[in-house]
């Protein structure tokens, strides 16, 4: 990779997201190409230069094209950013485990662990295609929106290869979005998955009306379960007081554009998941994060309060004001 030339980018997701990237990286000036899944969505972008489902309110650079192609886009990039639904990833990869070589560069920016397996997404990645291409993670503080109008952001990329590592930082950053290099694989993918359950969290919280005091408690009691399932799974304390961690979850617990604090909000309402979610064409990644942390959590032993009070909301009908009684009672903590 030459890492202060403009660059030929695959860009593999059509989602707000993948739209977001796709657009701060052609307005850079390096030529991208978008893989959708849905004709229409392909369409659109390259008639009328909108994502019109996923991300109406930018306007597309000419340098952005997008194709319904997805192994022609592997064998055609080596450096591809990866911007699929966690549930959707090891489905979608593995259709393209032929095209994929060790000359590939993959910039994964899911959030999520895989229910069941509870593989990281870069465990899924490693497991498809082996050792040879380099895998890196791109998390933090980022709505896909703010993103996609060059508003100023700030992220970080993990890789364990850091040769590669910064040569992908180089490449990526823009002149409004500035990425931050970590080897801290684990840390990363685990605070970004936490934030999403806990924002739910927020959001029911805000949506029953419950004060600033507590939604803030209810942050920083987060966090130290972030720190508590991330450390144990190998994550760095320092991490998860990074943009990856408390800066990605401060934002989706209390932000209007996180889907996750959102479906709280309507959670604690009273609006219940199915009818909330039936009139979304987008799902919040904390609805299966929920999932795979109770697993975790069961696994290793841990004590997860909030996340397991965000699961039995979900999926095991706890009215949230049972779910707020039962944290309030716990017995009291010898230390913070």
């Amino acid at each position: 990779m030459k890492k202060n030339q403009n660059q030929s980018l695959g860009i593999v997701g059509a989602g707000a997201w993948g739209t977001a990237m796709a657009t701060i990286q052609a307005l850079k000036g390096h030529t991208v190409t978008l893989w959708g899944y849905e004709k229409e969505t392909v369409d659109a972008i390259n008639q009328h230069r909108r994502n019109e489902v996923f991300l109406p309110e930018i306007k597309l650079p000419d340098n952005l094209s997008a194709t319904q192609n997805l192994s022609k886009l592997v064998q055609n990039h080596s450096l591809l950013i990866m911007a699929i639904p966690s549930h959707v990833t090891r489905s979608i990869i593995e259709q393209v485990v032929p095209e994929v070589s060790a000359q590939h560069r993959l910039v994964v920016l899911t959030k999520g662990i895989e229910q069941h397996s509870l593989c990281l997404m870069s465990e899924i990645y490693q497991e498809t295609f082996g050792p040879g291409p380099v895998i890196a993670v791109l998390s933090g503080p980022n709505f896909a929106l703010e993103v996609g109008q060059a508003m100023p952001t700030a992220a970080t990329l993990a890789c364990e290869n850091e040769t590669v590592g910064r040569e992908l930082q180089q490449i990526l950053s823009t002149s409004t979005f500035r990425i931050y290099y970590t080897s801290d694989m684990i840390g990363v993918q685990i605070g970004s998955t936490i934030k999403n359950v806990i924002a739910i969290a927020a959001g029911i919280c805000d949506g029953m009306k419950l004060g600033l005091n507590a939604r803030a408690a209810l942050i920083c009691r987060g966090l130290a379960e972030m720190k508590r399932m991330g450390t144990q799974l190998g994550g760095k304390v320092e991490t998860f007081l990074g943009l990856s961690g408390v800066g990605d979850l401060i934002l989706t617990a209390t932000g209007d554009l996180s889907r996750n604090y959102t479906l709280g909000i309507a959670l604690g309402k009273g609006t219940s998941l199915n009818e909330y979610l039936s009139q979304k064409n987008s799902i919040a990644e904390g609805v299966k994060n929920a999932v795979s942390l109770h697993e975790l959590a069961e696994k290793h032993g841990l004590e997860m309060p909030i996340c397991e009070a965000v699961y039995d909301i979900l999926y095991s009908d706890l009215a949230c004001q049972d779910a707020v009684s039962r944290l309030l009672g716990r017995d009291l903590p010898v230390s913070e």
